[in-house]
């Protein structure tokens, strides 16, 4: 680049006032005796700072900025649990880039491989898993999506309702103004007084890599909670969870509680509750159903009285609250019937009550019972919760020494001989069964004698779970009421065809 002879006499004569100066001010610095202490001072506070800087980029501890995690859905299955796991190693990958959320390629390679992950677990042996989904469902993730965006926008951003996209152009065109000069200033500023322009440049360096530290914090915490928000609406999206319509699965009855609570006046709003009562044949589960009620609702025998299930409405305050099926027992005579039916009432109950007597140490029926519920669980019902299971040990009346009857019995530090011996058998039956001690309630049902443990321990073991009973009736609604859903959106569309065609 060529100067005319006119530019270098203007450029000379702009820089002449300031060269006086800066000779003036380096004199005056000199004279003083300030001008060697004060760049010896410089150079140390850089250094320190600097020195500080690093130290605190290597620390994983004490962010500046707090963590922005996401939880996982509570009402999620094991299956897509795994799913939101998996994320963790992803998410620790890319926070090790920089610059992820600034390069558009990159965010795109982020996404795709976030929902493709997502894909793959709930589709591995699909040949394109990310497009194993319906259209709307993908209309209806948008939405939510853009809501919950909307929310944190609103929430977090002081001022974002009011803000209009042109005068945050507006803004950027000023700060790139004001840019231009503040570089135009920064030159005079070197020319009058090159010892502070140094120290405020100095300062400048220091605060930039300090927001650059600030900022690179700022950025993996956002990059974390991208591919969590990303990765929560494709589980929701690939799971099953997202419905079209906008309402809890619970809230409507599906079309089996319909028919149980058929004979019953008081029907409740929403889907309630349902129990399942398993046991072999002469376990007690007649028992138990009445000592539940508290009144007489079956017959109570050595041969099984049901040779179906059998509901039964548990009310309270004249209210429906739950429905309890009582099963055939099996162990006896086969009933193919009653093994179909046993069945198909897995995937619709909420928690399953397991009577073992105490007195019959063969259980093998029981076990298979439950092996075949947990391979169902594994298999065909990936996409639903495993109900909860508690055994209800009855007859431990019992159990030796055989006179003795003296409640209550402590199981958990037993001194006497009965209470040692309901111990062991508890034990025993939470091994046979595979269920974890706490799951095991011993209770007396004798004719003779006042119910023991269902009020005191049984109902408040179930309403310890009731949170993952209700998870579960929410799962078992859900996939109920899409199936729903579907056949009705199905009538729709044929119905809509049906009049095009008429009307041509």
């Amino acid at each position: 680049m060529r100067f005319s002879p006119l530019t270098v006499s203007a450029l000379l004569i702009l820089l002449l006032p300031w060269l006086v100066l800066l000779g003036i001010g380096l004199h005056e610095l000199w004279q003083q005796g300030w001008l060697y202490p004060g760049m010896a001072l410089l150079c140390t506070a850089s250094a320190v700072s600097w020195a500080l800087l690093q130290w605190r980029r290597r620390r994983r501890v004490d962010r500046v900025v707090d963590a922005i995690d996401i939880a996982a859905n509570p009402l999620w299955t094991g299956h897509d649990q795994q799913a939101w796991q998996s994320l963790d190693a992803l998410s620790e990958r890319w926070q090790q880039q920089r610059g992820v959320l600034t390069d558009l390629p990159k965010m795109l390679e982020l996404s795709n491989e976030v929902i493709t992950a997502v894909a793959r677990h709930y589709h591995a042996d699909s040949r394109y898993p990310i497009l194993e989904f319906p259209l709307p469902y993908l209309l209806k993730l948008v939405t939510l999506v853009c809501d919950d965006l909307q929310r944190e926008v609103l929430d977090r951003i002081p001022g974002s309702h009011a803000v209009r996209l042109v005068d945050l152009l507006r803004v950027r065109q000023a700060a790139a103004t004001l840019g231009t000069l503040r570089e135009v200033m920064g030159i005079g500023h070197w020319l009058y007084n090159w010892p502070g322009a140094a120290l405020a440049k100095a300062r400048g360096l220091l605060l930039d890599q300090g927001l650059v530290t600030v900022g690179e914090e700022i950025s993996q915490r956002l990059l974390r909670a991208y591919i969590q928000k990303l990765g929560y609406y494709a589980i929701q999206l690939y799971s099953g969870h997202i419905l079209l319509d906008d309402w809890l699965p619970p809230e409507r009855m599906s079309a089996y509680a319909t028919a149980d609570l058929a004979a019953n006046t008081a029907r409740p709003p929403a889907e309630p509750m349902r129990f399942l009562v398993l046991g072999q044949v002469s376990s007690g589960k007649s028992s138990l159903l009445n000592a539940m009620f508290g009144e007489l609702k079956s017959g109570v025998g050595t041969l099984p009285t049901t040779s179906s299930l059998t509901p039964y409405v548990l009310e309270r305050d004249a209210q429906p609250q739950a429905i309890i099926l009582d099963s055939a027992g099996y162990g006896g005579v086969a009933n193919r019937d009653a093994v179909a039916a046993l069945q198909r009432e897995w995937a619709r109950v909420d928690v399953i009550l397991v009577v073992c007597k105490a007195t019959q140490a063969a259980r093998a029926a029981d076990v298979a019972q439950l092996d075949a519920l947990r391979a169902y669980f594994q298999t065909k019902g990936r996409n639903q919760a495993l109900p909860v299971i508690i055994a209800v040990v009855t007859h431990i009346d019992q159990l030796r020494p055989l006179q003795e009857w003296q409640p209550p019995y402590d199981i958990q530090q037993p001194a006497a001989a009965k209470a040692i011996n309901i111990r062991h058998c508890c034990e025993r039956v939470a091994a046979d069964l595979q269920l974890p001690l706490h799951m095991i309630v011993p209770v007396c049902l004798a004719p003779d004698r006042p119910a023991y443990n269902v009020e005191d321990a049984l109902l408040p073991l179930v309403n310890e779970h009731l949170d993952a009973a209700q998870r579960v009736r929410y799962l078992r609604c859900l996939r109920g009421q899409q199936t729903a859903a579907s056949w009705r959106q199905w009538r729709k569309q044929m119905q809509k065809l049906g009049q095009i065609i008429l009307e041509h």
